[in-house]
């Protein structure tokens, strides 16, 4: 993942965007930040309604090259790849004490008993 943050962060040096060096929501840029990912979002939401398997690959390209923008906008990227892991590591305690993956009507997997949140704090106060 780093190797994809760090295009976008010579995309924002050329283009001079901002890439904050600590963590923060800054206030002048958050209104776009999210307009810009609503936009993208909606590119997604577009293609896939019209089956459109070439634009929902740029969508989801396009989404992920914001969104990884707003993380460095937002100062995030020192912490990121660590902070997925965590996430992820908390997401595979989303099993049942037999191993099995719990699911709600639409699919969606849910949160088992032995679901331990993501210490989020922990990484961004260790880097």
């Amino acid at each position: 993942m780093k190797n994809e943050i760090n295009k976008v962060a010579e995309f924002h040096r050329q283009f001079k965007v901002n890439i904050s060096k600590s963590p923060c929501i800054p206030l002048d840029r958050k209104d776009l930040r999210l307009s810009l990912i609503f936009e993208e979002f909606s590119e997604l939401k577009k293609a896939v309604t019209d089956d459109n398997l070439i634009e929902t690959f740029d969508a989801l390209i396009d989404l992920q090259y914001v969104l990884l923008g707003t993380v460095l906008e937002f100062g995030f990227q020192d912490f990121f790849e660590e902070g997925f892991c965590e996430v992820h590591k908390s997401n595979m305690t989303k099993l049942d004490s037999n191993g099995n993956p719990l699911y709600r009507e639409d699919g969606k997997v849910i949160k088992s008993d032995l679901y331990i949140k993501p210490n989020l704090n922990t990484v961004i106060n260790n880097l």
